[in-house]
């Protein structure tokens, strides 16, 4: 692995709080073990919040944002406060690279990636600064008004295991452009590499209070969502826990964005070429070891055509490199955790109860004795209903089903309570977009398993949850909208 301008010193694997620009030790002394997936061995440790720290980090982030600079300075001048922190980010991509791969098991290769995500979308946002319109001055029918954006104030910003810096990405940089300040909660199975946020925060001279990071257990975090100096919580994960946040936040009614599961259909249309296919939807389902709520993970063919798919789709995850994350060639590493492990086996002992069977994979990948590796697998012959179906499995599992109609196919498409992302594959790009329309989905591909553009909105329908993240969009939800009436006349005049 080669890195332009990257340090080359070991990653910290170890960590404390990350509270007003400073890296302190928690209340209770209280650690959780992380664990490298692929060996089965503890490598680190880190510092747990408390709901005494969670208090200590919501005040720093309400008091940065109550008397600090930070919401006062332009934004062109926090724009160039987050082009440094990005500069400085870029010195340790090797240190954070290798550590994500130890955290996550995700392969090197798309784990620099990961590295990287939090520059780029920075730079993206920071570039957007100097003509995003804050102000509006709007002639009314009786009176002139200025429209204005101001910062919502604290975000809690909560982020899951699956991509720890990449969907951390999705939130920290709009809000703090925006003028928020921020108390990010990574998960409790990747804590480490978020501290990486925080070296690169001071050394940038983000001002104190700006940015605060607390790993958390469910009680902590909990105190974290419902707490009354949190203005809005950004949350991914999954819907059950988007549901306990969402209710948890009502009480003091705070602004939400909440990306949560999904089960995405891919329909595969009548004369859809098999070489796009299988070209993008291999990766599409087992980049990132099949993690991701994006996964087109139901594909829907036609009948005539199951056997020709399926065989090819068949044959290319049959090709797969699985194994040691840390090796250049591993398209496919290992699961989290020994229970997410677990969990997708799981699923796949229940395809074979709901009649299912498997054209490859189908249990742990052969010859790894060592570490949490499940095979790339494809499930055919079970009905809609069936859980591998209408559940997130978050493995590199994908399951077919076959429609004799369109009609037919759409609804099948449609048949599941999430709506992230969908696909539809053909060679007539104008007929694919006309059933593309036709699928409950935030973001729907056009002969593509997955496409995501930092400057295209983000988002889900139905229990995939509300709120955009994402091009301008993603950086207007962390504003108010405020409204300065300049002239008018009385509603009512006295006589």
């Amino acid at each position: 692995m080669s890195i332009d301008n990257a340090t080359t010193a070991a990653p910290a694997t170890e960590r404390e709080l990350f509270i007003n620009n400073e890296f302190v030790p928690n209340s209770t002394g209280e650690y959780v073990e992380v664990v490298d997936p692929a060996t089965e061995k503890v490598f680190g440790r880190a510092a747990v919040a408390s709901v005494a720290d969670v208090d200590k980090a919501v005040a720093a982030a309400r008091a940065a944002f109550d008397h600090g600079p930070w919401p006062r300075m332009t934004m062109q001048e926090r724009a160039e406060i987050l082009n440094r922190w990005t500069d400085e980010l870029d010195k340790d991509v090797e240190a954070v690279t290798r550590l994500l791969v130890q955290e996550t098991g995700i392969p090197v290769g798309q784990s620099q990636g990961g590295a990287n995500t939090m520059q780029g979308i920075t730079r993206y946002y920071t570039s957007l600064a100097a003509d995003f319109p804050l102000v509006e001055e709007r002639k009314g029918f009786t009176a002139t008004a200025s429209i204005e954006k101001v910062p919502v104030g604290v975000v809690a910003a909560i982020i899951p295991w699956n991509s720890p810096l990449g969907l951390a990405a999705f939130k920290l940089p709009q809000a703090m452009l925006a003028g928020c300040t921020v108390v990010m909660k990574p998960s409790e199975d990747t804590p480490l590499s978020a501290g990486y946020l925080g070296d690169a925060a001071v050394r940038a001279g983000i001002p104190e209070g700006v940015l605060n990071i607390v790993p958390a257990l469910p009680e902590a975090s909990a105190h974290l969502v419902s707490h009354p100096g949190v203005d809005k919580v950004s949350f991914t994960g999954s819907t059950a826990v988007g549901r306990s946040i969402a209710a948890g936040a009502a009480p003091t009614l705070k602004q939400l964005t909440l990306e949560l599961g999904g089960k995405s259909a891919a329909v595969v249309l009548d004369d859809a070429p098999l070489d796009r296919l299988v070209y993008t939807m291999v990766p599409g389902v087992t980049n990132n070891n099949g993690a991701m709520c994006t996964v087109p993970s139901r594909l829907i063919v036609p009948a005539a055509r199951h056997d020709e798919i399926v065989g090819a789709l068949a044959e290319a995850f049959g090709t797969l490199k699985v194994g040691d994350p840390n090796a250049a060639d591993t398209q496919v590493g290992p699961m989290i955790t020994q229970r997410h492990y677990e969990r997708v086996l799981e699923f796949l002992k229940s395809a074979e109860q709901e009649g299912g069977s498997f054209a490859v994979g189908g249990g742990k990948a052969p010859g790894l004795d060592e570490g949490y590796y499940v095979s790339p697998t494809i499930i055919t012959g079970v009905k809609s209903s069936a859980r591998v179906a209408q559940e997130e499995i978050f493995g590199p599992v994908l399951t077919v089903l076959t429609y004799e109609t369109e009609e037919e196919a759409i609804a099948l498409a449609n048949d599941t309570e999430y709506g992230l992302n969908g696909a539809v594959f053909s060679a007539d790009v104008d007929h694919a977009l006309s059933v593309a329309r036709r699928l409950d989905a935030g973001t729907v591909s056009i002969n593509n398993g997955i496409t995501i553009d930092i400057t295209v909105p983000f988002g889900g329908f139905k229990q995939s949850g509300y709120g955009r993240e994402l091009g301008p969009e993603g950086l207007d939800g962390y504003f108010h909208t405020k409204s300065v009436f300049l002239d008018g006349e009385p509603l009512i005049t006295l006589s």
